[in-house]
Protein backbone atom coordinates (compact mmCIF):
# COMPACT_ATOMS: atom_id res chain seq x y z
CA UNK A 1 0.00 0.00 0.00
CA UNK A 2 2.57 2.53 0.82
CA UNK A 3 4.31 1.89 -2.44
CA UNK A 4 0.76 2.40 -4.10
CA UNK A 5 0.48 6.04 -2.23
CA UNK A 6 3.98 6.94 -3.10
CA UNK A 7 3.55 6.43 -6.78
CA UNK A 8 -0.05 8.13 -7.09
CA UNK A 9 1.76 10.98 -4.65
CA UNK A 10 4.41 11.44 -7.21
CA UNK A 11 1.78 11.45 -9.95
CA UNK A 12 -0.47 13.78 -8.55
CA UNK A 13 2.52 16.05 -7.69
CA UNK A 14 3.42 16.19 -11.92
CA UNK A 15 -0.26 16.70 -13.05
CA UNK A 16 -0.57 19.39 -10.21
CA UNK A 17 2.90 20.86 -10.80
CA UNK A 18 1.95 20.37 -15.14
CA UNK A 19 -1.20 22.41 -14.67
CA UNK A 20 0.25 24.98 -12.84
CA UNK A 21 3.42 25.27 -15.20
CA UNK A 22 0.41 25.58 -18.09
CA UNK A 23 -1.59 28.33 -16.46
CA UNK A 24 1.81 30.56 -15.59
CA UNK A 25 2.86 29.79 -19.44
CA UNK A 26 -0.52 30.97 -20.84
CA UNK A 27 -0.07 34.29 -18.20
CA UNK A 28 3.16 35.17 -19.04
CA UNK A 29 2.68 34.82 -22.95
CA UNK A 30 -0.41 36.36 -22.86
CA UNK A 31 -0.26 39.16 -20.74
CA UNK A 32 2.33 39.42 -18.61
CA UNK A 33 6.00 41.19 -19.79
CA UNK A 34 4.00 40.74 -23.42
CA UNK A 35 5.77 43.08 -25.22
CA UNK A 36 4.08 43.89 -28.83
CA UNK A 37 6.92 44.29 -32.04
CA UNK A 38 6.82 44.42 -35.58
CA UNK A 39 3.18 45.43 -37.90
CA UNK A 40 2.25 42.19 -37.40
CA UNK A 41 0.57 41.57 -34.14
CA UNK A 42 3.37 40.17 -32.83
CA UNK A 43 4.79 40.28 -29.67
CA UNK A 44 7.67 39.02 -27.52
CA UNK A 45 7.03 37.64 -23.84
CA UNK A 46 9.35 35.29 -21.40
CA UNK A 47 7.10 32.35 -21.61
CA UNK A 48 9.60 29.85 -23.20
CA UNK A 49 11.79 30.37 -19.80
CA UNK A 50 8.48 28.20 -17.93
CA UNK A 51 8.49 26.06 -20.79
CA UNK A 52 12.14 25.72 -20.04
CA UNK A 53 12.05 25.26 -16.27
CA UNK A 54 9.01 22.56 -17.11
CA UNK A 55 10.97 20.86 -19.22
CA UNK A 56 13.88 20.48 -16.99
CA UNK A 57 11.72 19.90 -13.67
CA UNK A 58 9.32 17.79 -14.65
CA UNK A 59 8.92 14.53 -16.74
CA UNK A 60 8.98 14.69 -20.25
CA UNK A 61 5.47 14.16 -21.33
CA UNK A 62 4.03 16.42 -18.38
CA UNK A 63 6.13 19.35 -20.24
CA UNK A 64 5.20 18.83 -23.18
CA UNK A 65 1.47 18.56 -21.74
CA UNK A 66 1.98 21.56 -19.71
CA UNK A 67 3.78 23.25 -22.76
CA UNK A 68 1.25 23.05 -25.75
CA UNK A 69 -1.70 23.62 -23.19
CA UNK A 70 -0.24 26.89 -21.69
CA UNK A 71 0.90 28.32 -25.08
CA UNK A 72 -2.23 27.30 -27.10
CA UNK A 73 -4.26 28.66 -24.51
CA UNK A 74 -2.36 32.02 -24.67
CA UNK A 75 -2.99 32.23 -28.35
CA UNK A 76 -6.11 31.07 -27.90
CA UNK A 77 -6.84 34.05 -25.18
CA UNK A 78 -5.24 37.07 -27.17
CA UNK A 79 -7.55 36.72 -30.21
CA UNK A 80 -4.17 34.75 -32.22
CA UNK A 81 -6.07 31.59 -32.76
CA UNK A 82 -4.82 31.20 -36.33
CA UNK A 83 -1.36 30.63 -34.20
CA UNK A 84 -2.72 27.81 -31.72
CA UNK A 85 -2.23 24.32 -34.07
CA UNK A 86 1.73 25.89 -34.94
CA UNK A 87 1.87 26.56 -31.66
CA UNK A 88 0.47 23.40 -29.83
CA UNK A 89 3.10 21.87 -32.81
CA UNK A 90 6.27 23.99 -31.99
CA UNK A 91 6.41 24.58 -28.21
CA UNK A 92 6.51 21.16 -27.06
CA UNK A 93 9.55 20.79 -29.61
CA UNK A 94 11.18 23.08 -27.51
CA UNK A 95 11.18 20.94 -24.43
CA UNK A 96 12.81 17.84 -26.19
CA UNK A 97 15.91 19.24 -25.98
CA UNK A 98 16.18 20.11 -22.11
CA UNK A 99 16.69 17.11 -19.91
CA UNK A 100 14.71 16.60 -16.01
CA UNK A 101 17.41 13.51 -14.72
CA UNK A 102 19.74 15.86 -13.08
CA UNK A 103 19.18 16.61 -9.89
CA UNK A 104 19.78 20.07 -10.84
CA UNK A 105 17.80 22.85 -13.19
CA UNK A 106 21.07 24.53 -14.72
CA UNK A 107 23.22 22.01 -16.09
CA UNK A 108 25.60 22.10 -18.90
CA UNK A 109 22.66 20.09 -20.94
CA UNK A 110 20.69 22.62 -20.03
CA UNK A 111 22.40 25.68 -21.12
CA UNK A 112 22.93 23.97 -24.30
CA UNK A 113 19.31 23.32 -24.62
CA UNK A 114 18.11 26.80 -23.97
CA UNK A 115 20.40 28.32 -27.18
CA UNK A 116 19.24 25.09 -29.49
CA UNK A 117 15.36 25.48 -28.05
CA UNK A 118 15.57 29.26 -29.18
CA UNK A 119 17.20 29.24 -32.21
CA UNK A 120 14.60 26.14 -33.33
CA UNK A 121 11.83 27.77 -32.15
CA UNK A 122 12.81 31.08 -33.95
CA UNK A 123 12.92 28.76 -37.39
CA UNK A 124 9.95 26.61 -37.18
CA UNK A 125 7.39 30.02 -36.01
CA UNK A 126 9.61 31.76 -39.24
CA UNK A 127 8.44 28.77 -41.33
CA UNK A 128 4.93 29.10 -40.25
CA UNK A 129 4.71 32.74 -40.48
CA UNK A 130 6.02 31.96 -44.13
CA UNK A 131 3.20 29.48 -44.74
CA UNK A 132 0.38 31.70 -42.87
CA UNK A 133 1.04 35.04 -44.83
CA UNK A 134 2.22 33.46 -47.89
CA UNK A 135 5.73 35.39 -48.44
CA UNK A 136 8.34 33.50 -46.20
CA UNK A 137 10.88 36.50 -47.08
CA UNK A 138 8.31 38.77 -44.93
CA UNK A 139 8.68 35.96 -42.24
CA UNK A 140 12.36 36.00 -42.48
CA UNK A 141 12.59 39.91 -42.12
CA UNK A 142 10.38 39.94 -38.87
CA UNK A 143 11.78 36.86 -37.26
CA UNK A 144 14.45 39.45 -36.66
CA UNK A 145 12.39 41.01 -33.82
CA UNK A 146 12.01 37.87 -32.51
CA UNK A 147 15.67 37.56 -31.75
CA UNK A 148 14.81 39.20 -28.21
CA UNK A 149 12.59 36.36 -27.30
CA UNK A 150 14.79 33.65 -26.96
CA UNK A 151 17.43 36.17 -25.37
CA UNK A 152 14.74 37.11 -22.75
CA UNK A 153 13.52 33.71 -22.28
CA UNK A 154 17.14 32.29 -21.20
CA UNK A 155 18.36 35.12 -19.16
CA UNK A 156 14.59 34.56 -17.45
CA UNK A 157 15.20 30.82 -17.69
CA UNK A 158 19.17 31.03 -16.01
CA UNK A 159 17.92 33.47 -13.48
CA UNK A 160 15.09 31.40 -11.99
CA UNK A 161 16.68 28.22 -12.47
CA UNK A 162 19.66 29.15 -10.56
CA UNK A 163 17.50 30.60 -7.61
CA UNK A 164 15.75 27.29 -7.89
CA UNK A 165 19.23 24.98 -7.50
CA UNK A 166 19.65 27.13 -4.68
CA UNK A 167 16.71 26.12 -2.92
CA UNK A 168 17.46 22.70 -3.86
CA UNK A 169 14.22 22.35 -5.05
CA UNK A 170 14.03 19.39 -7.36
CA UNK A 171 15.31 17.51 -4.23
CA UNK A 172 12.92 18.33 -1.94
CA UNK A 173 10.11 18.16 -4.39
CA UNK A 174 11.12 15.56 -7.39
CA UNK A 175 12.94 13.09 -6.23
Amino acid sequence: MEKMNKATSKKTTCIVTSALFASIICLTIAYILHIPVGGNNGYVHIGDAFIYLAATILPTNYAIAASAIGAGLADLSTGAAIWVIPTIIIKPILVLFFTSKSDKIINKRNIIASFVAGIVGLVLYMFAEGIIIGSFTSAFVMSLLGLLQPIGSFIVFVLLGMALDKLDFKRRYFN
